[in-house]
């Protein structure tokens, strides 16, 4: 970085004739554009080298971003995916939307919601939201950390208004972040003065120690473009199989509650496609058994509703969803379909869109189409629980 460096100001020192009056001679230009900047959309290519690795680790970054005025959590609304270089290791993405955040990674996928719980996203430097992988090269984030860096004593920069990198004209913001009296980073950064965007940059963080680690950033394709993510349904869409088998939290599926149920399609052991579809309406309120063929307390559960609905005096339907696709197997757990029974299987794109990460899951819903309550697991009292659910809501 410091050979990139050098190059950058000697040129600025000894041509002179480079210099133009309307380039931005100051880094608040570039800050004020960045943190101001709308909508974005981009990619960037990350390297990682440590002191005692062959090889950089690289990475190849998408990145979407758009601005919500009025939130106070995100500089942005914000989407980041990115596919490391190496086989080996496996490709992922961070998300904030409105309050809520999202990262998947090593076949996890973590979520927080700014409703159910408020701590993470107020802990620490910033919260989960500012602090997700590769989240500080978003532009709005990097005028952020650039805002902050210019007005720290501790970090010490030039900033070289006109000079030149790979043969085109840029401004650089260079310096050292001193902590105790040792540098504890060194950066540069490269900036169009035409588009006031990144171009690229270079850090070395805990320079000389044993913990040393150097980043190089090249931005490309910079620019502007409409935001697509508009909710969680359209992260959902985007990666369907991630939330059908690496979501870990069950917000989504408590807060079903007072919602449309979704629309969803599967298939019948006779070969015929049952479909419903959002805001249809329902004969009679229904009890949706979302389970797994492979689940110990699959029958057990199939039989404490089928009891409750015997017993119950506010009467009802059951579906039977099991998420596998295994119809044999299936119809032998189930048995024979009662009056008012529905059985399906390979429902696992409705228990992805309810958010249902656990089975046995019951999802009570209304004539109206509406869901009314939700059960989660399997418990010895599972028929009274039924019973009193439905009396309660039906």
């Amino acid at each position: 970085m410091k050979s990139l460096l050098n190059l950058l100001l000697s040129l600025a020192i000894a041509s002179p004739v480079l210099a133009m009056a309307e380039n931005p001679a100051s880094p608040n230009t570039y800050i004020d554009h960045l943190t101001g900047l709308t909508d974005y959309c981009g990619r960037v290519s990350y390297s990682v080298l440590l002191p005692q690795a062959e090889d950089p680790v690289t990475y190849d970054i998408t990145l979407q971003s758009t601005v919500v005025p009025g939130d106070t959590l995100s500089p942005c609304r914000y989407l980041i995916e990115w596919i490391p270089g190496r086989e080996d290791q496996g490709k992922g993405f961070a998300a904030y939307l409105d309050g809520a955040h999202y990262r998947y990674r090593d076949n996890r996928l973590q979520e927080y919601h700014m409703s159910w719980d408020s701590i993470p996203f107020i802990m620490g430097n910033g919260g989960v939201q500012c602090n997700a992988q590769f989240v500080d090269v978003l532009p709005q984030f990097l005028g952020r950390e650039l805002g902050r860096l210019v007005a720290d004593s501790n970090f010490v920069y030039t900033f070289a208004p006109d000079t030149l990198y790979n043969g085109r004209k840029v401004a650089v913001i260079d310096g050292k972040l001193m902590y105790h009296g040792y540098v504890s980073k060194e950066a540069t950064y490269i900036l169009d003065p035409a588009t006031l965007m990144p171009l690229a940059i270079e850090l070395e963080n805990n320079p000389g120690a044993i913990s040393e680690q150097s980043v190089s950033i090249r931005y490309d394709d910079n620019g502007i473009r409409p935001f697509t993510i508009d909710s969680e349904e359209d992260l959902m869409a985007l990666y369907p199989e991630v939330f059908e088998k690496y979501r870990e939290s069950n917000f989504r599926i408590e807060n079903l509650p007072g919602t449309q149920l979704p629309t969803f399609t599967a298939p019948t052991p006779a070969g015929e496609r049952y479909a419903y579809h959002r805001g249809d309406t329902f004969n009679s309120p229904v009890v949706i058994a979302l389970v797994d063929d492979s689940g110990a307390n699959t029958p057990a559960t199939l039989q404490a509703v089928r009891d409750a609905s015997a017993k119950s005096p506010a009467q009802f339907d059951i579906i039977i969803a099991f998420v596998t696709n295994d119809t044999e197997r299936a119809t032998e757990i189930a048995g024979r379909c009662l009056p008012g029974e529905t059985l399906l299987t390979g429902a696992r794109t409705l228990a992805r869109d309810c958010g249902a990460g656990i089975f046995p899951t019951l999802i009570y819903v209304g004539r109206d189409g509406h869901v009314k309550d939700v059960n989660l697991g399997y418990n010895k009292d599972l028929t009274n629980v039924v019973i009193q659910t439905a009396t309660l809501n039906f």
